[in-house]
């Protein structure tokens, strides 16, 4: 999660959506004041190295509550408040839950060895990455102002980026990428059970964006 208070705006950063390729773009921009949250010890590495602001004002205080990364949009209101929650531009990513849930199995296994496909669909790691939903909701109702496509997510944070008057451009930096197969597209790895399973998982998500397989 970021909130920059000199841009007014807060990030939600959902799982498996380039949600830290977002976020590190984004520290960019950040002052001294604004909160970024922490990511994994090998991202971290690579923002230093990079020379783009780490985690800061992510405790508590001068937050409400501690501050993280994958923050749901309650604990998130509650950590900076809701007066500023409700007054700043709100955005997060979503993605077609099919693709995203192939994305998080071979990331999940990217440095081992990998079970069937169809047979870890079955698990509750699918219903964790559903959770997404949660994250830009709140009370079950979409709680952002703009709810980024994946599949479009140049243009969609160009048009964000414009809309904050955000300076320089959005440079996106391709993190946690190279675990997937370039040529894995999603709709081989499934029979009917396991697109049903997703289906299921993901109901909401898919009735709300329209999302199809």
């Amino acid at each position: 999660m970021i909130v920059s208070h000199r841009h007014r705006f807060v990030f939600l950063k959902t799982r498996k959506t380039a949600g830290t390729s977002l976020e590190l773009a984004l520290a960019r921009v950040c002052g001294p004041d604004d909160t970024i949250t922490s990511l994994n010890p090998k991202d971290e590495v690579e923002r230093r190295a990079a020379g783009i602001p780490g985690p800061q004002n992510d405790e508590s205080p001068p937050l409400k509550r501690r501050a993280f990364n994958h923050m749901p949009a309650r604990m998130a209101r509650d950590a900076i408040g809701a007066e500023v929650f409700d007054a700043y531009y709100r955005f997060a990513v979503e993605r077609n839950p099919w693709d995203a849930v192939v994305s998080a199995y071979f990331w999940s296994f990217r440095d081992r060895e990998a079970p069937n496909f169809a047979e870890w669909v079955q698990g509750d790691q699918v219903d964790n990455l559903a959770k997404n939903a949660g994250i830009y909701r709140l009370q079950g109702e979409i709680a952002v102002h703009r709810l980024l496509r994946y599949e479009s997510l140049a243009a969609d944070v160009a048009e964000v980026w414009a809309h904050l008057a955000l300076p320089g451009t959005p440079d996106l930096p391709h993190a946690k990428g190279g675990a997937r197969p370039r040529d894995a597209d999603y709709r081989s790895m499934y029979d009917d059970a396991s697109r049903e399973r997703v289906a299921a998982a993901f109901e909401r998500t898919i009735a709300d964006l329209g999302y199809e397989f």
